[in-house]
């Protein structure tokens, strides 16, 4: 029966990106071109010489952290419902990926530049998995949103998928707790990336 249930959840992912593959593909090189603008700009930024922080003088804190990130997805969330009203804001839905991504970029960089093993193992189980678990719930709210029958709703609404972004939403915020504050424990705490010190 778990093979059945499995094969079931394959299909309805095959069937998801067979479906959206436009959405999935352009979110994807946003996201990269973000990623790419993130990393060049913390680079040039510091001139390439990143101070090395010791463990015990990184900043950490998963409050910070987690309302962080749950504004950045509210504000995400909020562009990408608004990305529906009509065809001409269609284009509203690429900021939140490229800002994502262009966040990630940063991150990654002043993380793993600056906080040696702890700065990865932030990276690793903390970041990495919030951004990859938020963008993909990012994409199916976006094809949620940008389907068909949203696109025949009244010019100038909202679209009835408000309720069902809420939800995704919802999911987001509690995989960022999960991650940010609980997992962010266990590996010894939540770094505060920065750059270099103020």
């Amino acid at each position: 029966m778990s093979s059945a249930r499995s094969r079931a959840i394959k299909n309805e992912i095959v069937d998801f990106f067979k479906a959206n593959a436009k959405v999935v593909v352009s979110a994807l090189v946003i996201l990269v071109v973000g990623i790419i603008v993130g990393v060049v700009l913390a680079y040039r930024e510091v001139g390439g010489e990143f101070e090395v922080v010791a463990r015990v003088d990184a900043e950490t804190g998963a409050g910070k952290v987690f309302f962080l990130s749950l504004a950045v997805l509210v504000a995400s969330y909020a562009l990408v419902l608004l990305s529906g009203l009509n065809k001409k804001t269609v284009f509203i839905c690429c900021i939140p990926y490229f800002f994502i991504g262009f966040i990630l970029g940063r991150l990654s960089t002043a993380l793993l530049c600056r906080y040696d093993i702890f700065g990865l193992l932030n990276f690793l189980f903390v970041y990495l998995p919030v951004f990859i678990i938020s963008v993909f719930l990012l994409v199916i709210a976006t094809a949620r949103v940008l389907s068909a029958s949203c696109t025949e709703c009244g010019s100038g609404k909202l679209k009835p998928s408000f309720i069902a972004l809420l939800k995704i939403l919802a999911i987001n915020a509690a995989v960022c707790f999960v991650f940010i504050v609980l997992v962010g424990l266990i590996v010894g705490g939540v770094i505060v990336p920065t750059l270099f010190d103020a």
